[in-house]
């Protein structure tokens, strides 16, 4: 089989429909859906966009499924644990989009916590066992329907984390959000040890392909390996920022609450201490309990010729 060569860029037509599709229907979310943070979430949409097209259109993926394991498991690091919170990020917080109920049941089973780990393991491993992920790496609809799935199947992953908007599922604690990245995290973990400690090629189309960078197939695998590994510490890296902008946005809808010094907000009604023996008319004043200072009294005008009169 002739290779194409490793400077070409990539393009199908299913991968091209797929990114098409899924940038333009954010965007349209986004352009109708209300949010207090529009500037983030665009900034979320364009990265994802970047890094969509750097790893499905650029040489990468050409590199990627013929010659070299470690640029393919660079291309999967990316895809899994990067773009998938990126969308999620970039959706509006209220979408104002009617979702039928049977809609949501159907969307609410498959981001459940359980199911989405069930379904990120099963789709990673079972393209990279040998026979098909070889079958991949010759067929190029094959190879993007590969990518498709870990792209869908990531996406269910990160939803209980990033929790967009409806179907929500039920909300974890920051530290809860950590320990479901771990558990989920530690197959792939034992994955790359499995890849980097195997004493000969476990693809041999990687193995029979033109020699790149001067790794020899060994090197190449091991690298692999580690970049197997290193999807889960990009995993936790990406939780830990999206916990943090989500404790943003905590916080400046809490200031837009209890902002403000004027009456009728929250704070009118919090209790302030009074310390132990302060005048009453002290309190009156800083609370803003005044009263108009009375009108001095008007001036009666005896009326001409009353009065009495001498005798």
């Amino acid at each position: 089989m002739a290779l194409p060569p490793a400077s070409t860029p990539s393009f199908e037509p299913l991968l091209g429909a797929v990114a098409g599709l899924t940038v333009i229907g954010v965007a349209l979310l986004l352009v109708h859906g209300r949010t207090t943070r529009r500037r983030l979430h665009w900034t979320a949409l364009i990265t994802a966009a970047l890094l969509l097209g750097a790893i499905w259109f650029s040489p990468l993926n050409t590199v990627a499924q013929h010659y070299l394991l470690s640029a393919h498991l660079l291309q999967i690091t990316l895809l899994m644990g990067a773009i998938p919170p990126l969308l999620l990020l970039a959706l509006p917080r209220d979408p104002r989009v009617h979702i039928p109920r049977w809609t949501r049941r159907v969307l609410r089973f498959f981001v459940h916590p359980l199911v989405a780990i069930v379904a990120v393991n099963a789709a990673f491993f079972g393209w990279h066992t040998v026979d098909p992920y070889q079958a991949a790496m010759q067929n190029d609809s094959l190879y993007s329907l590969e990518q498709i799935s870990l792209l869908l199947t990531s996406v269910m992953f990160w939803w209980p984390i990033v929790t967009p908007f409806s179907p929500r599922v039920r909300a974890m604690s920051p530290l809860g959000k950590i320990g479901y990245i771990v558990l989920a995290t530690i197959p792939q973990t034992f994955g790359g040890l499995v890849v980097a400690l195997a004493h000969h090629p476990l693809y041999p189309l990687y193995a029979d392909a033109p020699r790149l960078l001067g790794l020899d197939p060994l090197t190449d695998q091991q690298i692999a390996g580690a970049a197997i590994a290193l999807v889960s510490k990009v995993a936790l890296f990406t939780a830990f920022t999206v916990i943090f902008v989500h404790m943003l946005n905590a916080n400046a809808t809490d200031s837009e609450d209890g902002g403000g010094g004027g009456g009728g907000g929250p704070q009118a009604d919090r209790p302030r201490p009074r310390p132990s023996g302060t005048p009453r008319w002290l309190e009156d004043i800083r609370a803003g309990r005044t009263v108009p200072e009375p009108a001095p009294p008007r001036r009666i005008k005896d009326p001409a010729g009353s009065g009495s009169r001498p005798g």
